[in-house]
């Protein structure tokens, strides 16, 4: 007996209606073929997978089991991106409730698990340990379940999800994104004292969409942050640090990353470098996703160290785009310590002058990445201050110089872990403060060439 015949067996003498879980395994395997040639030499397990459930629900299984068993299969296909769109397709064809396009998914270091609810933050009130949803696209190679290996440092498929982060209140200094220290004995991550990758699920195209648009029309405010990293970044320490940030600066919206992949390997700078032009067009897509088509109000930008590139390269092409009616505006975007030529920051700003709120650049000269990065390259980078500091009409230009006192070698991240730097970026992007209103800096220069510095 073929797969299909046995799967029709259970149906009742009566003639009843199909339930739902046997008409979406018929309607898979009906589609074996299609996918087979989707997938290639990663189909014949799941062809075995759906075979070995045809003959269970022939044998008259119970049918709570029988969906669960489905539930995970499907699951597992939305993670394939070749597969995403075809049994998007019949899962919206069959509205099948358990499995239905609203539906969101986590893989955590078990086996994924199918939630229906809609995704927000949480707060254990006795831990004071606040959980973040960070809602990714990313365009790198998949790894194994764990959440720590779930995507690796190689290039992939552009795909996207939800990644859960918990995020201690107490005791953790801001900005501060803690982990298990060897030299103090910690072993393991501990929720009450570090920031921990939780869990890490897929989700295709269109269920994300969906369940990010329900998160944020359920959040306090319609605006989205979006993050993204610099050099030398694993996916787990990316989701990490957008999830510390959206704490830590009180982002009342929702919190998204994209990941580009990086090696996250301090001797692959060049690879890093060619990587982030290639993932230029996967990020503007994704920046036109958030912009129109989840409801967003504002969409906020911070970007950092070399991932500035493909941000400053997508906005250069921003006036082109033809986005819905309705779609959502450009609202603070933050080039921290921009690793990228100062010379072609300077060009690009001109082409995309007035496409946001407000367009801040925070600068250092003391940060050793940007100082070996001109070393390389033999020009100034943009994220620079001193004598080579870029100021630009359009852009609001701070030396951070002042407060980036024990920025040494792979840190290179002080724009996330400077109490004044964070307190600054929460004045900007929550309160909506224009430089001069913001009590920490102070204006320099002249009228010509005017930035701003922190107070001493």
């Amino acid at each position: 007996m073929d797969g299909r015949a046995a799967a029709s067996t259970a149906f009742s003498d009566e003639g009843r209606a199909m339930s739902d879980t046997l008409r979406l395994l018929l309607a898979l395997l009906e589609l074996g073929p299609r996918l087979k040639g989707l997938l290639g030499d990663k189909w014949p397990p799941y062809a075995d997978e759906l075979q070995a459930l045809a003959g269970r629900a022939g044998q008259g299984e119970d049918p709570d089991k029988l969906r669960q068993s489905l539930d995970l299969l499907v699951v597992r296909l939305l993670a394939e991106p070749p597969a995403v769109d075809l049994v998007e397709r019949v899962m919206a064809d069959m509205a099948a409730p358990a499995v239905a396009t609203e539906t969101v998914t986590r893989r955590g270091r078990g086996a994924p698990v199918v939630i229906n609810e809609i995704v927000r933050p949480s707060t254990d009130e006795t831990t004071g340990v606040v959980t973040i949803p960070v809602f990714y696209g990313t365009d790198r190679a998949r790894g194994d379940d764990t959440p720590a290996n779930f995507f690796r440092g190689e290039r992939g498929t552009p795909s996207y999800g939800v990644a859960e982060v918990s995020v201690p209140t107490r005791g953790r200094d801001l900005g501060e994104l803690t982990g298990p220290s060897w030299w103090r004995l910690e072993f393991s991550p501990n929720p009450e004292k570090h920031v921990i990758l939780k869990s890490v699920g897929a989700l295709g195209r269109g269920v994300f969409v969906t369940s990010l648009k329900e998160s944020l029309a359920a959040a306090d405010s319609r605006d989205v942050l979006i993050f993204v990293h610099g050099y030398n970044v694993t996916f787990e320490d990316a989701a990490r640090r957008a999830a510390q940030l959206a704490v830590d600066l009180k982002f009342a919206g929702r919190t998204l990353l994209y990941s580009w992949a990086s090696a996250a390997d301090t001797k692959k700078y060049t690879v890093d470098e060619s990587t982030i032009d290639w993932s230029r067009d996967h990020f503007e897509a994704f920046l036109q996703l958030a912009l129109g088509e989840i409801g967003a109000g504002k969409v906020h930008i911070i970007a950092h160290s070399m991932g500035n590139r493909a941000v400053i390269n997508t906005l250069e092409r921003v006036t082109s785009w033809q986005l819905p009616a309705g779609a959502a505006k450009l609202g603070q975007v933050i080039f921290a310590a921009p690793d990228i030529d100062r010379d072609r920051f300077v060009q690009l700003a001109a082409r995309f002058k007035g496409c946001a709120a407000r367009v801040t650049l925070y600068a250092s000269s003391r940060d050793v990445a940007l100082l070996a990065s001109k070393f390389v390259h033999g020009y100034p980078r943009a994220g620079e201050a001193g004598e080579v500091l870029t100021v630009v009409d359009g852009i609001d230009t701070i030396d951070a110089s002042l407060v980036d006192t024990s920025l040494v070698g792979l840190h290179h991240s002080y724009f996330g872990e400077k109490r004044s730097i964070l307190n600054d970026m929460f004045n900007l992007i929550v309160q909506q403060l224009a430089p001069d209103q913001r009590f920490d800096l102070q204006a320099a220069g002249d009228a010509l060439r005017k930035y701003w510095n922190y107070r001493a």
